[in-house]
């Protein structure tokens, strides 16, 4: 991970709340409405970002913490009432719980392997919950209520919605920045590197995986959590197919992974594009975004390895010397 810029990952943030900020005074509730979707996948960026950008840990099925999630707290308000503020935690343990059911199996598989148990624990996920519909309502999906308030984890007002996620972002990458510098954070990035050189030396790889794992699930869930109620409605094919998790870890991988940055602006691009290509050519092209933006991850991936940000850092350091 890369904290030597704390300085311009602060000023991109207070920026946007500056942008939304006039947004609100304005009434200008389509652009906090982007905002919001930009601080989202910022946020599940970030949450994969600490798996793979720490541990190295390729997953390819974050949708399952993230659906998890969403169904965890709406299910709990539907049942029992109780309010999503609370039902928050137990969306995020149990999101944390599946990923050390999943790590556990699956963890010590190398590379590829890995990546494809991953996809099919996510795929496990969404079949179950299409399947027990007695519980979770099959394929229909569950609706919210419309009579919520803001006690209820609900609010009418489009720049609290930007508010909560706003807030919720800067906790995790407050969290990310000392996770990075603590013992546990430079063991993940120790296994990462060399993991036989960092057994050799004392640390457990699939230990630290695992916490690491599940750490990334259980904040992941808690995104789940925002996404349902933002949104009002979930169905497995909307919270749990993998177009979720792909975009999830295409965002850090864009604007760069093992930086603290990189998800906030491949999150920005990401929005942005997808929101600007729906302008020019409307609802009857919704998806085709995709081919852009999947041409662009290539473009990335072949001049670009470590990302955006890294690239853009590199630049203006060579023009500040001239």
């Amino acid at each position: 991970m890369d904290s030597r810029s704390p300085k311009t990952l602060m000023t991109t943030i207070l920026l946007l709340f500056i942008i939304a900020l006039i947004s609100r005074l304005m009434d200008m509730n389509f652009v906090l409405y982007v905002l919001t979707l930009v601080a989202l996948w910022a946020y599940l960026g970030q949450c994969w970002n600490i798996c793979y950008g720490y541990a190295g840990i390729l997953s390819f099925g974050h949708a399952a913490f993230f659906g998890i999630g969403a169904y965890t707290s709406t299910l709990l308000l539907l049942n029992y009432g109780m309010s999503p503020w609370v039902g928050i935690l137990f969306a995020g343990s149990t999101a944390a719980l599946l990923g050390l059911v999943m790590g556990i199996p699956t963890l010590k598989l190398k590379g590829a392997y890995f990546a494809l148990a991953t996809i099919a624990v996510s795929e496990m996920v969404r079949l179950l919950t299409l399947k027990l519909d007695f519980i979770t309502n099959g394929a229909l999906g569950l609706l919210l209520p419309t009579n919520l308030s803001p006690l209820d984890f609900y609010f009418y007002d489009a720049f609290h919605w930007f508010l909560v996620i706003f807030i919720m972002l800067c906790t995790l990458l407050f969290i990310s920045y000392r996770f990075e510098n603590s013992r546990l954070g430079i063991a993940s990035l120790a296994i990462k590197n060399d993991e036989i050189a960092s057994a050799a030396l004392g640390v457990y790889p699939f230990k630290i995986r695992m916490i690491v794992l599940a750490l990334s699930a259980f904040f992941t869930g808690i995104g789940g959590v925002f996404y349902a109620q933002f949104v009002g409605y979930i169905r497995p094919d909307i919270v749990l197919t993998p177009v979720i998790s792909d975009q999830i870890l295409l965002v850090p991988l864009l604007g760069g992974v093992g930086t603290l940055m990189g998800p906030v602006i491949g999150a920005i691009i990401f929005i942005i594009l997808k929101h600007l290509f729906l302008a020019l050519f409307g609802g009857g092209t919704a998806g085709a975004y995709l081919i852009i933006y999947g041409a662009l991850i290539v473009i990335v991936a072949r001049f670009m390895p470590q990302g955006i940000y890294p690239l853009l850092r590199s630049a203006v350091r060579r023009l500040s010397k001239t």
